[in-house]
């Protein structure tokens, strides 16, 4: 049982300095409280940002990507930095910023990339970003 005890304490503590490690940031939003969709079409987009980006312009970043959830196709949408998980050759967290976006369908995703707001942000926001990298799941 001290045994038990110990180990878990040490878990927690283990836990608790990585918890400090890195400043984490997300968001979950659901269109409308569905329930989850049965068969959604998934586009997750990663941002790198430039060495000169400003809190300020990653905060405005941000707060605009987390509006898609107003675009009448998006069903759901989850936003954040890297979590604070363990560190394994399989996990990248070299990016800044994602967005994972769910839609019914194709077809919402294709209304959505044409979306005034969405075109919006990219103009607006392109400047900040020294790489980004899409990956679209079905």
């Amino acid at each position: 049982m001290k045994r038990n005890f110990l180990f878990f304490l040490l878990l927690v503590l283990v836990a608790a300095c990585q918890e400090g490690s890195k400043v984490s940031y997300s968001t979950h939003v659901e269109y409308g409280g569905e329930a989850a969709l049965e068969d959604p079409f998934i586009h997750s987009v990663y941002f790198w940002f430039k060495e000169d980006t400003t809190p300020e312009q990653k905060e405005s970043f941000m707060a605009d990507t987390e509006a898609f959830i107003e675009i009448e196709s998006v069903k759901a949408l989850y936003a954040g930095t890297p979590a604070p998980s363990a560190d394994r050759p399989v996990v990248d967290k070299s990016y800044d910023f994602s967005v994972i976006l769910h839609f019914e369908d194709l077809a919402g995703h294709d209304a959505y990339q044409e979306d005034p707001m969405h075109l919006e942000m990219i103009e607006k926001h392109s400047d900040i970003w020294e790489r980004v990298l899409v990956m679209d799941s079905k």
